[in-house]
């Protein structure tokens, strides 16, 4: 059963909201009234309003004084305010406070119903861009961090969400731009569709066309049934091509003629699909110089490169390295081996390395050494993995077992062997030779621990 859209008249005047009622009524609205503030708010509350028609004059309130409390509740909400005497001063007052009409009485009913009517188009939009915020809030830290290098990154993101329009992603590899294909499609209207995903790198051209177009039983050797092409299962959704640039130019080709078309036909099939498919390409590559140099299609190129987002590397936000290093550690430490974070000089370290592996690398450095680091510790140098110091062209200095210092460049400063038999000692020791305990600790059975003591050759002293 579909929602019908809410309408909350706020009015002292028992005539005009018994008109108004009946009025929004029968235009397929439900529609609440209160004659007091308080009445209002209590509405609101409690109820998802949409929006507010809201009377400059409430008895001895003011409906400019209720309309920045309303807003609080829910700031997605419409506000439209209506008085017997039109002011200018009024009018600034209401839209200062955010409201997005001002109408005089007496009240057209048809100019009164196109206002309602751009009302609720307005608060459709700002609760699809509050929920792109809460979206990004949330998960902007998985791969973008909090650093003023990505904020222009996020906003555009923002923008071109509620459009169809085709996005081209362009960054180094890590750097995130599957998840923010993703974080695009689900801010969209399609975000209730599938979000379907390819990377075009390394694939044949029959594949290729197969797994984006389909095909039909018999088109070619191994063919021996129908299959749904990308296109297809994306569906009225999003289809990501990651790695566009390594798209085989006979498949670029298609590709441009069923953007263009808005149809599809399987490989051997006769018949034409029609698609609607919201595109997003991504790609680490110059495809401007690819163009220039006759490795990708110009006309597909210019297609693509509609609405583009660059994301910076992590190299050049270095703001966003410890922040996303605590994230991640909080991510991979358990409840039962809690960590106590990461040390000043490992935290040098982090910060005079330049990533080129960008967030991945980041993540999978700090996933190494929360499995390293003993419970109760903080990450150290030694539980990183050599590396090597880009900037100044220098390395850091890695202890090792004996308290010598071996360089992170010229050795791997602790072999996995090494280091893992360190943690084990240090985890046994914590827990006073208590294997049950400590197996319970570093999240492995006592059968897995007894080998591994009996691997390293692990005693008590």
């Amino acid at each position: 059963m579909e929602t019908r859209q809410r309408i909350l008249i706020v009015d002292d005047d028992a005539s005009l909201m018994e008109a108004l009622t009946g009025l929004f009524s029968q235009a397929g609205y439900h529609v609440r009234s209160a004659e007091t503030g308080e009445a209002a708010l209590e509405v609101v509350r409690h109820e998802p309003i949409e929006l507010v028609l809201l009377d400059l004059r409430l008895g001895a309130e003011s409906g400019l004084d209720l309309l920045p409390q309303l807003k609080l509740l829910r700031p997605e909400m419409s506000v439209i305010m209506i008085s017997g005497v039109g002011t200018i001063e009024a009018a600034v007052e209401a839209m200062r406070l955010s409201a997005d009409n001002f109408v005089v009485k007496p009240l057209d009913p048809r100019r009164l119903l196109a206002m309602i009517a751009k009302g609720f188009e307005s608060c459709l939009l700002r609760r699809k861009n509050l929920q792109f915020e809460r979206l990004t809030s949330q998960r902007r830290s998985l791969v973008f961090g909090e650093g003023g290098a990505t904020s222009e990154v996020l906003r555009l993101a923002e923008v071109v969400a509620a459009r169809d329009t085709t996005v081209l992603l362009r960054g180094e590899t890590g750097t995130g731009k599957g998840l923010l294909a993703r974080l695009i499609h689900e801010a969209s209207p399609r975000k209730k569709e599938p979000f379907v995903e390819l990377n075009c790198a390394g694939l044949q051209r029959d594949l290729t066309e197969s797994e984006l177009f389909g095909h039909e039983r018999g088109a070619f050797t191994g063919a021996v049934e129908r299959k749904i092409g990308l296109f297809e299962a994306a569906a009225s959704g999003t289809l990501l091509l990651d790695e566009i640039g390594e798209m085989e130019m006979a498949v670029q080709a298609k590709l441009l003629n069923v953007l263009e078309q808005k149809r599809l036909r399987r490989l051997g099939g006769v018949t034409e699909l029609e698609v609607d498919v919201r595109l997003i390409a991504a790609t680490h590559r110059d495809l401007a110089r690819d163009v220039a140099e006759g490795r990708f299609r110009e006309d597909l190129f210019y297609r693509l490169n509609v609405f583009t987002i660059d994301l910076p590397p992590l190299r050049e936000r270095p703001e966003d390295v410890l922040p996303l290093a605590l994230h991640f550690l909080r991510t991979f430490q358990t409840a039962q081996a809690p960590l106590l974070g990461i040390s000043s000089s490992a935290e040098e370290i982090l910060l005079s390395y330049e990533w080129p592996g960008n967030v991945r690398e980041l993540r999978n450095v700090i996933e190494r050494a929360a499995i390293l680091c003993p419970p109760g510790s903080e990450i150290l140098p030694i539980h990183l993995p050599p590396l090597k110091a880009s900037k100044g062209g220098t390395d850091f200095s890695l202890p090792a077992l004996d308290g010598s210092t071996t360089s992170g460049a010229s050795s791997d400063a602790m072999t996995m062997d090494e280091a893992e038999r360190q943690h084990l000692e240090t985890a046994l020791k914590s827990h006073e030779w208590n294997l049950q305990a400590t197996a319970r600790a570093l999240g492995i059975s006592r059968a897995t621990l007894y080998r591994k003591i009996e691997k390293y050759n692990i005693s008590r002293e």
